[in-house]
């Protein structure tokens, strides 16, 4: 008698319940249990913003590192704008502003995230590029003037000062939120700077085409300046202003004038 072959299917069956964050099923004899800390509606998957905060580092709600660009104006001892009388300090915005790369930064929580004392490193190209293109900035060890060059025929296509600055910040920093991707932030201060190197930009028209020439000098431009600054901002897109304390050119070797900054800022 032949013997009858026997075949058993092992049934696989799945239970699924919802206990708090957990989910049960069975394979067979096996039975798997599943903790989801993260419960989402079914059908929808889980994205990085669903659980910000897990990805979320402590300086990501610092707002230093990055890009700054801005117009160059300048005030008068008085603080107001447009009333300088010495040659040498009439620049045209349209061709005034400084750009600065902030590449370091660090915050210490004063209350959680909310708010923080931030510093960091940075560098900034100031430029200021004359009204009158037939200007160039003149120096000696008692004076800052500006020269007529009279030698040029259609004058100067540029003549721009241009400052190179080291800076160190300390600033106060308020965030409203704790998500980077909702975040507003307010952050005020001060900026230290130490001047780097200082030189003159010309560009002009010659025979037989356009010449241009950099004159390195110091022109008597103060070594260091402290800016007060306002920053505000929305994620990593903002606005600021600095104001400096400290004149462009040194004390009695020039009229004096306070630089101005006003510009945007862009962070990572």
């Amino acid at each position: 008698m032949e013997e009858e072959e026997t075949t058993t299917t092992e049934e696989t069956v799945f239970e699924e319940t919802e206990e708090k964050d957990t989910t049960r099923f069975k394979v067979g004899d096996v039975e798997f249990i599943i903790v989801d800390h993260d419960t989402l509606p079914a059908g929808q998957k889980k994205s990085k913003s669903d659980n910000w905060e897990m990805y979320v580092d402590k300086n990501d709600l610092t707002y230093w590192t990055g890009f700054d660009i801005g117009i160059n104006m300048l005030m008068d001892w008085n603080k107001t704008f447009n009333s300088l009388q010495s040659p040498h300090l009439q620049f045209d915005p349209a061709n005034s502003f400084s750009f600065s790369f902030n590449f370091l930064e660090q915050r210490i929580r004063i209350i959680k995230d909310h708010f923080g004392i931030v510093t960091g490193l940075g560098f900034t190209n100031s430029r200021y590029g004359f009204k009158d293109p037939y200007m160039r900035l003149g120096a000696t060890n008692d004076a800052t003037f500006g020269v007529i060059d009279s030698s040029l025929v259609s004058g100067f296509s540029k003549n721009q000062l241009r400052v190179n600055y080291f800076n160190v910040p300390l600033l106060f920093n308020i965030n409203f939120s704790k998500n980077p991707r909702k975040n507003f932030h307010i952050a005020f201060g001060a900026i230290g700077s130490v001047r780097m190197n200082s030189n003159m930009k010309y560009k002009y028209e010659v025979l037989g085409g356009e010449t241009k020439n950099k004159e390195k000098g110091r022109y008597n431009l103060n070594a260091f300046n402290a800016q007060a600054t306002a920053r505000v901002g929305f994620r990593n897109f903002g606005i600021f202003a600095n104001y400096s304390f400290l004149p462009l050119f040194e004390k009695d070797k020039s009229e004096v004038a306070y630089p101005v900054t006003f510009g945007a800022s862009w962070h990572f």
